[in-house]
């Protein structure tokens, strides 16, 4: 009797073990299929414009949504190369999600502090928010309200990794977050990325800029990252480049108000 006892308490071990090794086997599997999916390599810049399009066109997004949030870091890292690349990557990206979230949703920009700061949208599996990619990736961990006097000394690891390593003051007319004083909104290309970005620049200074004799009036966006464009020095000699100011002047310079009317389909 204790034997037939013993068998049966053995057998019931082994189907036991049995069933907690298929289980085990079977979510290994269905992880090595997840990361076998994951480190598939996507064009990382056709994707960007493949959403571009979608939002732009109101079409369906999310299937480019979703590759997004499960590309591979290392493809990132493959194709982020240089400046150029992270700064066209990461523009198309923060214009086509200002579109898509307050295109989907208005009522958020009610709130543009929170808008801004709170994480809405995965990339490559890290949650992110606006602020992330704009101060973070775009302007090299510049400290939101430091007028881009103070880098960041928290930064994530991503951040680091895949941020530029010089700010471009361009960058802030090409950038659009809604409201009615943003540029258009253009899809950047790698290639062109240099030309894209005097051509905006220019165009906006040119449409914004007012002189009158002794001051000269800026957009705001030149007050609140005034370091990015060089003090007031620095804006004087933009303008000058630009052929919006005498070469010989030196004026003072006021900045305008900034209308945060929400301006949506705003494309160039």
């Amino acid at each position: 009797m204790n034997f037939l006892i013993n068998y049966f308490r053995k057998l019931l071990l082994l189907l036991a073990l049995s069933i907690v090794f298929t289980a085990y086997a079977n979510d290994k599997k269905s992880q090595q299929i997840l990361t076998s999916s994951e480190v598939e390599k996507v064009d990382l810049f056709q994707l960007s414009k493949n959403f571009y399009d979608a939002v732009k066109n109101d079409s369906s997004a999310e299937k480019y949504i979703q590759q997004l949030e499960k590309i591979a870091k290392n493809n990132l890292e493959k194709e982020l190369t240089n400046d150029t690349k992270k700064k066209a990557f990461w523009l198309n990206i923060y214009n086509t999600y200002i579109q898509y979230l307050l295109k989907k949703n208005p009522d958020l920009y009610q709130d543009r502090s929170a808008f801004f700061k709170d994480e809405r949208f995965t990339i490559a599996g890290e949650k992110m928010s606006l602020d992330d990619v704009e101060h973070g990736m775009i302007r090299d961990s510049r400290v939101k309200l430091s007028y881009g006097h103070l880098k960041d000394p928290f930064a994530s690891k991503f951040e680091k990794k895949f941020r530029v390593s010089e700010v471009d003051w361009r960058i802030h007319f090409a950038l659009n977050c809604g409201a009615k004083s943003c540029p258009p909104v253009t899809f950047y290309k790698v290639e062109s990325l240099d030309t894209q970005l005097e051509k905006s620049a220019k165009a906006y200074l040119k449409r914004e800029v007012k002189f009158n004799k002794n001051k000269v009036y800026v957009p705001r966006l030149m007050n609140w990252f005034r370091a990015d464009f060089g003090g007031k020095d620095g804006v004087i000699k933009i303008l000058k480049s630009y052929e919006l100011i005498p070469k010989n002047s030196d004026p003072g310079v006021e900045f305008l108000d900034y209308n945060w009317e929400l301006d949506l389909e705003n494309y160039s």
